[in-house]
């Protein structure tokens, strides 16, 4: 199945023809713009692009979780959960439910605890408004009463007796929790902690899965759900048990946290191992009864009441609860090479786009600049095509009496007549005024000239006894911009 991630949607209304976008385009709209609205990080929204598609590359769900925890790092983001799980096969949904985060609950729940209780309320907290968060339970004791009301790591404390706590800091909650003896306490699942030391500590937050408790245990709320990278499939089988010893399995129910019908035990040339039946392979239905949350008194029972059996079952769904310790080990150490990998490849991929982003802004602007040197080049050529070039010929009597100014090396960049002094030839003869360039003398070019060879010229044009004329080649001066 191929995984189209789409960055950027664009959909739009024909009045013409009444097109309206399809259902799959709204849809991707829908996606896009929840990642829009709740990562403002172009950076992140890169990385989250990219995890996406190295998950189609390698079909990895534990891999992708892990790693989309690392973008979805805050509980306003976890509706990032529910806007991918399209984008996943069908194949895999199952397995990407059990490894995502339960979901959070916006529905509050209401639970009374006694503070006199012997053993306490038994639960801890941590957060308030100094940290810049609300009042979340980090801990919950075994057997305490917090959880045995249905309390768990991960919910935030809404109201306490009645009162709103969004603007309490942390001593000023535990003081409206003892101002009664039966503790009233309103919550809401959000299934992240938040971590930080102090007030001038950034703000993190750590699913309740990765959280270590204040005495040092690591509360998994996920439990034994990781596969380690194994694709679990359904699969039905047919078993006839006429003439047979039985079907050669053994099963046994999994734990509270994976609840089910396991195969336990497959003896060698028995009828479930010529179907391929496994240990570790859930037993879904038998016969079209649903094994899910069926006893293991009632399962052998229907296991045994006919001769004839259509199984279906999820392969290697509870491999990991009959994993030596060798095994796991093993396995947890592929995973780990793995996603190494992966991560390397992510970091490569990151790196790649931030070098051909820098190089197309590079590009982008050499362009630009090109473009607009151009558009300078042009306008001078205009300008220079349309200005008034004269030759004068300015007959030698007296002095010429007319100064310059500017040069190659100068601001101006041209030679430029400066002043024209009353009497003089220049004056005589008007037809150079100032501000005008002088672009020629006698057919010396002075247009690349230095002021200092500029008056040379002039002077010795002035000079020469060849002719009694100067020929000066000049126009309306157009600055340099």
């Amino acid at each position: 199945m191929i995984l189209t991630i789409q960055v950027k949607i664009h959909l739009t209304y024909s009045a013409k023809n009444n097109s309206r976008p399809s259902q799959s385009e709204r849809r991707l709209t829908y996606r896009h713009t929840i990642v829009e609205l709740l990562i403002d990080n172009e950076a992140e929204k890169d990385y989250l692009y990219d995890v996406l598609r190295m998950y189609h590359q390698s079909m990895d769900i534990p891999v992708l979780v892990g790693d989309l925890k690392l973008v979805i790092n805050e509980p306003k983001r976890l509706p990032l959960f529910d806007a991918i799980r399209p984008l996943i096969p069908l194949k895999h949904q199952v397995q990407y439910d059990q490894l995502t985060p339960k979901r959070s609950s916006r529905k509050l729940k209401e639970v009374r605890l006694d503070r006199t209780h012997p053993e306490g309320l038994g639960l801890s907290v941590r957060g308030g408004l100094e940290f810049g968060c609300g009042l979340f339970i980090s801990q919950i004791v075994k057997d305490g009463q917090a959880g045995n009301v249905g309390l768990q790591v991960g919910d935030e404390i809404v109201r306490i007796n009645g009162y709103s706590i969004s603007s309490c800091i942390h001593e000023e909650v535990i003081n409206l929790i003892k101002t009664k003896k039966i503790v009233s306490l309103k919550v809401r699942y959000v299934g992240m902690i938040p971590v930080k030391s102090s007030s001038e500590d950034p703000l993190k937050w750590q699913f309740v899965d990765q959280f270590v408790s204040e005495s040092g245990v690591r509360t998994s709320v996920a439990g034994l759900a990781s596969i380690g990278g194994k694709e679990i499939k359904e699969k039905k089988v047919f078993l006839s048990l006429v003439g047979t010893k039985g079907m050669g399995i053994s099963i046994s129910s999994g734990p509270t946290q994976k609840p089910g019908i396991y195969v336990s035990n497959v003896k060698p040339g028995s009828v479930s191992a010529e179907v391929g039946l496994q240990v570790g392979d859930q037993i879904v239905e038998v016969n079209g009864v649903d094994f899910t949350n069926l006893s293991h008194h009632e399962a052998v029972r229907v296991l045994k009441s006919s001769r004839s059996l259509t199984i279906t079952v999820l392969t290697g769904a509870g491999s990991e609860l009959f994993m030596t310790d060798e095994e796991r080990l093993a396995a947890e150490a592929r995973r780990e090479l793995e996603r190494q990998e992966l991560m390397h490849q992510k970091r490569v991929a990151l790196e790649t786009n931030k070098i051909i982003k820098e190089q197309q802004e590079k590009e982008r602007q050499r362009k630009m600049e090109i473009s607009q040197k151009s558009a300078e080049e042009e306008e001078r050529y205009r300008k220079e095509m349309e200005r008034d070039v004269r030759l004068l010929r300015i007959k030698k009597e007296g002095k010429l009496d007319l100064a310059i100014e500017g040069g190659i090396d100068s601001p101006l960049g041209k030679i430029v007549v400066s002043s024209i002094y009353e009497g003089g030839a220049a004056d005589k003869h008007g037809g150079v005024v100032s501000g005008d360039e002088i672009m020629a003398v006698n057919g010396k070019i002075l247009t690349d000239v230095t002021l200092a060879e500029g008056q040379t010229s002039l002077a010795q044009a002035w000079k020469t006894h060849w002719s009694q004329m100067v020929w000066i080649l000049c126009s309306e001066w157009v600055p340099t911009e």
